[in-house]
């Protein structure tokens, strides 16, 4: 392979220094429901359950805000009113369960200032009894798509979220009873806003289903070499190194090194991760493929690659897929030729 499929490398990427040694990359990702996303005309109804008004809002407003590639991926309609024509249509409608609701009250003991001398100079300081209560409530959302025309379901789900509340007050008695539970106000139920906040957390993972999404992602290297005498060769380590801060110097020296080693499996897989972040999904494939199976000679079994060599692979794979699909989903629709009067 040439040096140079990696000079317009990474014009917009950003090279993460972390844990794992990598390029990232943006990339569009297609949605987990391929049917949701095509769905593109939509309208909110009822979610019923505790905070369900509410939550509906909040959900028409994540899809009038869902963006790919810049431009709005849905359109939202009346039903009883739009004309709809022959676009695809449907509506999204659901269930909100509380499926936990906890609190716990306890008494602590603080150091306070109760005589200051100056400002941040405490002259006198005394131990306070405080109250307290930790409170956590967990929701689950279950929406639907419901398609206009026929009435079958095209997408459902079930969503967790999660929220919870601490706070302590001075306590003034030691009534061990349900009186404490007054100072705070907790009842049987939690709070409204206890709820929206774990009804919120379900939005993010259901926009990841239903509609596609600009994002990025990282091509992953191999950071050990599996061959001894390929760990043995310090160019190895400093090139995983120097993923972090110049790519392009790491990437031109796997290519290097896969002249000398061309069976050598984090070598060619490394170079899968260079041809990936460079959007050359082809090349990066082929790479992949051939890296797990030169892999399988060093695996405990003999049989399967490394998880590592065969995720990279299949999420390659799904990553190319979706992009078809994407291409499908947004390719203009044909126009009809205009036939000229005859004179």
């Amino acid at each position: 392979m040439k040096k140079t499929i990696y000079a317009s490398l990474f014009a917009l990427m950003s090279v993460a220094a972390c844990a794992t040694p990598g390029i990232d990359y943006e990339a569009r990702l297609m949605a987990s429901n391929p049917a949701a996303a095509a769905t593109r005309t939509v309208q909110v109804d009822r979610f019923r359950g505790p905070g369900g008004g509410w939550y509906a809002a909040r959900f028409e407003a994540m899809l009038a805000n869902t963006t790919f590639d810049g431009q709005p991926w849905f359109s939202l309609a009346d039903f009883s009113y739009d004309n709809l024509g022959q676009a695809r249509a449907g509506t999204y409608t659901g269930e909100i369960d509380i499926t936990s609701h906890t609190f716990d009250e306890y008494y602590q003991t603080v150091s306070k200032c109760v005589e200051w001398d100056g400002l941040f100079d405490c002259e006198r300081r005394e131990d306070v009894e405080e109250l307290c209560v930790a409170e956590r409530v967990e929701v689950q959302v279950h929406p639907r798509l419901i398609d206009v025309d026929s009435g079958t379901t095209i997408f459902s789900g079930t969503y967790g979220g999660d929220a919870s509340y601490e706070h302590c007050d001075e306590a003034y008695g030691h009534d061990h009873g349900g009186s404490r539970r007054g100072l705070f106000g907790i009842g049987a139920s939690p709070s409204g806003d206890l709820i929206r906040s774990a009804l919120s957390e379900t939005l993010r993972p259901i926009r990841v289903d239903i509609a596609p999404r600009n994002a990025t992602v990282r091509a992953k290297f191999i950071a050990k070499a599996l061959d001894p005498i390929v760990a043995a060769d310090p160019r190895f380590e400093l090139a995983v190194k120097a993923g972090r801060k110049d790519p392009v110097a790491a990437c031109n020296t796997w290519t290097q090194m896969s002249e000398q080693y061309p069976e050598a499996p984090a070598v060619i897989h490394n170079m899968g991760a260079c041809a990936e972040a460079s959007s050359d999904f082809t090349v990066a494939q082929s790479l992949y493929a051939r890296s797990s199976q030169l892999a399988v000679a060093y695996s405990d079994d003999g049989i399967t690659a490394p998880k590592a060599f065969t995720k990279a692979l299949r999420k390659l794979s799904d990553q190319r897929y979706g992009l078809e699909i994407i291409e499908d989903l947004t390719r203009p629709e044909p126009v009809e030729p205009v036939e000229e009067a005859a004179s």
